[in-house]
C-alpha cells in the first residue's frame, strides 16, 4: 500500500498531465500522456 505522501504526489502528477494533455495538439503524445495518467490513476487505486 501506498502512503498518504505518495498518494499526494501521484495526484499532483495526474493534475499536471491532465493540463499537459489539454494543452497538447499532438494525438501521438495526448496518447503518452494519457497512459501515463491511466498508470497512475491504477496505482493510487490499489
Amino acid at each position: 500500500m501506498i502512503s498518504n505522501e505518495e498518494m499526494t504526489m501521484f495526484i499532483k502528477e495526474i493534475y499536471l498531465l491532465i493540463i499537459q494533455y489539454n494543452r497538447c495538439d499532438s494525438a501521438d503524445i495526448k496518447n503518452q500522456i494519457n497512459n501515463e495518467i491511466l498508470i497512475l490513476s491504477e496505482v493510487i487505486k490499489q
